[in-house]
């Protein structure tokens, strides 16, 4: 870049004649484009980066008026102008907008300019810095649709979500959050996490957890909601680094388990019913209740049919319970120990244990294994077992005369 611009300013060609070493140095970069304007808005000096963000060559445009770098619709808002004249007014002028190159083509810059003076201190033009911020841009809308996009993917999910600083401070909520809790992504954000739970310490043990351990899988807890009702959930949490593999915070999932609870109940209800319906205890007589055991005991079936029985004592207010043991296909050890088990909370209740059903093949069995119910009134049958009970009570049964 050389005597073009002395022909068309000699204040600037003076300037730049004194400043040779710097000009090289300018002429080198390629990266940005360096130029000087006269104060007649004309190109003075015209670099490498210049040409190659421009198109333009030294000698097709130094000489020439700068709003040849701007849209058409630029020049008739009076860009170019308005902006030599603000640099020109204030020693400096920053922007960021499209110019136009050569072939007509758009591109996107970031543009700086700032006035330079003559050794009086006159202004004799404008220096302008311009870069090529295409790739930053696209990298700015790349990033721009990935925060979309993981929004999008936030927003999808039903289950509340939600991000923790490492001092339990909420930073992010999704729309289930607010719904579930009844209050704003406003009201969340910068708020304590724990504050939102009817057991506040234990929130608070389990967000610390994830920042211990690094996770969390199934953590309980139950969501306070504005109207002050309860919900339960299951929280799944992580934490989640920065680019330097920092922890900076725990991206947290709470699973609605609201009807799963409803559904556990229903279940639990039902077995129940199940229960009393294949273990009924029935009232047979004033003061004599009857269970006739059908299928095999297990643990669990022991444990209800035991307090099935005990609870129908007390309401019927019983001395004396019948378990009738003929439907129990086989006795094992595990069997008749349920059985001592019954037999015994019975009694503490103060009633006692006519155990009817018996056959010789149970009989058999039981002595076998060495069960000692020598203490338990046993009988064959349900029926004879009935007349015991009845001559506990000290009752006796007589047939009616028929009179006809």
């Amino acid at each position: 870049m050389s005597s073009p611009s002395g022909q068309n300013n000699p204040s600037v060609s003076q300037f730049l004649g004194s400043e040779e070493s710097y000009r090289l140095m300018v002429d080198s970069v390629v990266d940005y484009a360096i130029i000087m304007i006269d104060t007649e808005g004309k190109v003075a000096s015209w670099n490498a980066g210049a040409e190659k963000l421009k198109g333009y060559r030294p000698e097709d445009i130094i000489g020439q008026h700068f709003s040849r770098f701007y849209t058409t619709e630029a020049i008739e808002a009076g860009l170019p102008d308005n902006e030599l004249r603000m640099a020109s007014e204030g020693g400096r002028f920053e922007d960021e907008g499209w110019r136009r190159r050569q072939d007509g083509k758009g591109v996107p810059v970031l543009y700086n300019a700032s006035v330079y003076r003559d050794e009086q201190g006159e202004v004799i033009g404008v220096f302008a810095a311009a870069r090529d911020i295409t790739e930053r841009n696209q990298t700015a809308e790349a990033l721009k649709k990935a925060s979309a996009y993981t929004r999008s993917l936030i927003e999808a999910s039903l289950d509340p979500l939600v991000t923790i600083s490492p001092e339990g401070k909420i930073t992010d909520v999704n729309d289930a959050t607010e719904k579930v809790t009844g209050r704003t992504r406003q009201q969340l954000v910068g708020t304590d996490f724990s504050s939102y739970f009817t057991s506040p310490e234990k929130a608070r043990e389990g967000y610390e957890k994830v920042f211990r351990d690094g996770q969390v899988r199934d953590y309980p807890l139950e969501i306070r909601r504005q109207d002050g009702k309860g919900v339960p959930v299951l929280y799944n949490a992580s934490v989640y680094r920065d680019e330097q593999g920092e922890v900076i915070g725990v991206f947290a999932a709470a699973r609605d388990i609201t009807e799963m609870k409803r559904a556990e109940e229903r279940i639990r209800q039902q077995s129940r019913e199940i229960m009393e319906l294949s273990t009924p205890v029935m009232q047979v007589w004033q003061g004599v209740v009857a269970v006739p055991l059908i299928g095999s005991l297990d643990s669990q079936r022991t444990q209800q049919f035991m307090e099935r029985l005990l609870e129908r004592i007390v309401e019927t207010n019983s001395p004396v319970a019948l378990v009738d043991i003929m439907g129990v296909p086989t006795i094992d050890t595990q069997t008749a120990q349920h059985l001592i088990e019954t037999i015994t909370a019975v009694r503490l209740l103060g009633a006692q244990v006519v155990l009817t059903g018996v056959r010789p093949a149970i009989a058999q069995t039981l002595v076998h294994l060495g069960v000692d119910l020598s203490g338990t009134i046993t009988r064959s049958s349900l029926a004879a077992g009935l007349v015991v009970a009845l001559d506990m009570l000290k009752l006796q049964v007589t047939p009616t005369t028929d009179h006809r």
